[in-house]
């Protein structure tokens, strides 16, 4: 099964759906922001922005937490440089939108050895 791929030039945002979020959500979105600044530094204006784009912002948050609960459990125990731990977001990440492992070959290959069987076990998935 082949995906279409779309031109970013054709992508659209979408309109603001959500004026204001609630403060415990926009408090949930700063810690996100905040540890994962190293490895996706975006302004909190911007996460705001996105998540009040978002049909669910809620849910959307929740998506995230758990991406951040699992890059921490990789990357906090280990004495990883700042290019392995892009490599270790950039798998969750990919990962967590339902991509393959073929899809993150390349950063795989950029740590340390059992690092496969470790991402995934963290995510729930199975090795295949």
């Amino acid at each position: 099964m082949s995906r279409k791929q779309i031109p970013i030039s054709q992508l659209k945002r979408g309109p603001i759906r959500h004026e204001q979020l609630s403060l415990s959500l926009t408090a949930r979105i700063n810690y996100l922001r905040q540890v994962l600044d190293e490895v996706y530094p975006q302004s909190i204006e911007k996460w705001l922005d996105e998540f009040q784009r978002d049909a669910n912002p809620e849910s959307e948050v929740v998506w995230w937490e758990r991406l951040t609960r699992c890059y921490l459990a990789y990357t906090e125990p280990k004495d990883l440089s700042f290019k392995q731990k892009q490599a270790a977001f950039k798998i969750l990440f990919t990962l967590g939108m339902g991509n393959d492992l073929q899809d993150v070959s390349i950063e795989l290959g950029c740590l340390p050895e059992g690092a496969r069987e470790e991402v995934l076990g963290l995510m729930g998935k199975t090795i295949q």
